[in-house]
């Protein structure tokens, strides 16, 4: 008589392993069948078609045009304008990349509304990497621009929405929504268990910590950059992020969660940028609250 095989025995540690990954796998579905989920009562889910026709113009790619390049035309992240003289906010590691790869020269902001291949020329201003914040200049003017709201006042399970490039240059130029809550308000860095998950931007980020926006909303990859906004009002609160956060929030695992920044802390990217006169007319006019 044949007799079934036996199982081999797995030590505790193994089982608990097992488990966590389980777990971990069980709640990235779980955020990814929420996403897009609208707060209580509807609200923000009814305003939301309107608000995103209102905003989209105002959302534009950030990439690289070069004739010499093939393709000569790419595009690897999201932004947003500002004010309508051409002042364009984005992530700071995307313009970083571009620096490594020796191509911000030919730094372009590519607009959905027109049917330009070559981008619009633009150049960096001002940069703040402790908040992975960096201010473009686009050449022109009489751009749409969203309105910039408040994200000292935001609070856990506020609805929200993003907007941005998923996936960059692979699915073209088309932006996408998606909504779901702020899921929490929570400083950018955890204190490691284990040394050796601490490295110069952890240990920079406890010691400086400023909170960011956990999102119950997926951002994919070519999302950073984009704008965190209000369903109902549009108006920005928050930079979609997800590398730079991650380097620091997530030490020992990838979870997928989304992460922003509160636009709140653009106050001081402003500061940065030297007005072209001294009439505060030709400031960047963008009511930023400030930083608390």
């Amino acid at each position: 008589m044949s007799t079934s095989p036996s199982l081999p025995r797995r030590a505790p540690w193994q089982l608990a392993c097992r488990l966590r990954v389980a777990a971990l796998v069980l709640a990235t579905a779980a955020l990814a069948a929420r996403a897009g989920a609208p707060a209580a009562g509807g609200a923000p889910c009814q305003a939301l078609p309107a608000t995103v026709a209102r905003i989209r113009a105002a959302v534009a790619a950030v990439g690289t045009y070069n004739p010499a390049n093939r393709p000569p035309m790419e595009f690897s992240a999201s932004g947003f304008f500002i004010d309508d003289r051409g002042y364009f906010l984005t992530a700071d590691h995307v313009i970083v990349a571009f620096e490594k790869r020796k191509r911000l020269s030919h730094l372009r902001i590519f607009m959905h509304t027109l049917d330009n291949r070559r981008g619009i020329p633009a150049t960096v201003l001002a940069r703040m990497p402790r908040y992975d914040l960096a201010l473009l200049k686009a050449e022109g003017d009489a751009y749409p621009c969203l309105e910039i709201g408040d994200s000292t006042k935001v609070r856990e399970g506020q609805a929200i929405a993003v907007m941005g490039f998923p996936f960059g240059f692979l699915l073209g130029l088309h932006p996408s929504t998606t909504a779901g809550i702020i899921s929490n308000v929570s400083p950018i860095a955890i204190p490691a268990v284990n040394t050796r998950h601490l490295d110069a931007a952890t240990i920079d980020a406890l010691r400086h910590p400023f909170d960011v926006f956990q999102l119950d909303a997926i951002a994919y990859p070519g999302n950073s950059g984009g704008p965190v906004f209000d369903p109902v009002t549009g108006r920005v609160l928050g930079v979609v992020n997800r590398a730079f956060i991650r380097k620091t929030k997530e030490k020992v695992f990838a979870s997928g969660i989304s992460y922003a920044i509160p636009i709140h802390y653009a106050r001081k990217l402003l500061e940065k940028v030297p007005a072209p006169d001294t009439t505060d007319a030709a400031r960047p006019n963008a009511p930023v609250p400030k930083a608390p």
